[in-house]
């Protein structure tokens, strides 16, 4: 084995052995590593492992869930047919959790709009909330100010509140 060898091969013994020792640390359930939350980590809806009531957590967008929340915008005012409803686009979707999956309350904000009213994608960005498996509610816009949401899910996305 060459110098060079052995060097990487050291290299990776002493990273191996601080991993093993920042997890024998750990207590039992937690991460290693902690660090903070990004927009665009996700976690699916059933991911987590503990009922920590009051806990934001991110989660992934579907298609799915972009069209329930679509509905919901159009639903708050239907006067329009549901196929020009524009969106929504640039969403962060989370949820704070319950004492059970029933009580967990969800929250999603984005841009929506009308297609050809203008006047329509002003005022963002938007917000919509869901309670445990309920439907879908939109809240209507902010205005840019996102105090209609929970500071800690606003926390967990980055976002500033006002």
């Amino acid at each position: 084995m060459t110098a060079l060898g052995r060097s990487a091969t050291t290299a990776l013994g002493l990273v191996a052995g601080a991993i093993l020792s920042l997890t024998a640390a750990a207590p039992a359930g937690a991460s290693p590593v902690a660090g903070p939350a990004r927009a665009g980590v996700t976690a699916s809806p059933g991911a987590t492992t503990s009922r920590a009531a009051g806990r934001a957590v991110n989660l992934k967008l579907t298609e799915r869930i972009r069209t329930k929340l679509a509905d919901a915008y159009w639903r708050a005012d239907s006067a329009r047919p549901r196929n020009r409803v524009d969106g929504p686009r640039q969403v962060y979707y989370g949820k704070i959790t319950g004492t059970t999956r029933a009580r967990d309350v969800y929250w999603a904000i984005g841009q929506i709009g009308i297609k050809g009213d203008p006047i329509s994608y002003q005022d963002g960005p938007h917000v919509w909330r869901k309670r445990g498996g309920g439907a879908w509610k939109y809240l209507g816009d902010t205005g840019g100010c996102l105090d209609k949401v929970p500071r800690a899910m606003l926390r967990v996305w980055h976002v500033s509140g006002c």
